[in-house]
């Protein structure tokens, strides 16, 4: 994931005006700085400045506004999304399977239902 996602942004070509005109003044990568941009928790946060608000294309991915509070922080109102992936993390429900070979004989046992134990549905999530 990258801030090329990130929507309504467009980031310059360093080719079309320079490098330091695209870090320095192109609406891109000003976009970001400072803090008018910030919502609440962040706009009146003490860690603001330390942080700035943390990381826009994580803030996103997870709650679909890049200019929402960035979810790692305990302030953030999507940070249960981050308490669940380290619960799940913890305690996942992958278990480990045997490796079966993709070749003719054992695709035939996979279709005709023989193999059903080797081949078991399994998700990363609950």
């Amino acid at each position: 994931h990258s801030a090329r996602v990130l929507p309504n942004i467009e980031f310059p070509n360093v080719r079309d005006k320079g490098l330091m005109w695209a870090w320095q003044d192109s609406p891109a990568f000003n976009r970001y700085r400072g803090d008018s941009w910030m919502k609440e928790p962040c706009r009146t946060c003490p860690e603001k400045e330390k942080d700035l608000g943390g990381c826009r294309c994580q803030a996103f991915l997870l709650s679909g506004d890049a200019e929402s509070a960035d979810p790692v922080c305990s302030m953030s109102p999507h940070h249960h999304l981050i308490e669940k992936a380290i619960e799940d993390a913890q305690n996942p429900v992958l278990q480990a399977q045997p490796i079966l070979f993709r070749n003719d004989k054992n695709s035939k046992k996979i279709i005709s239902g023989e193999a059903k134990e080797l081949v078991k549905d399994f998700h990363a999530t609950p």
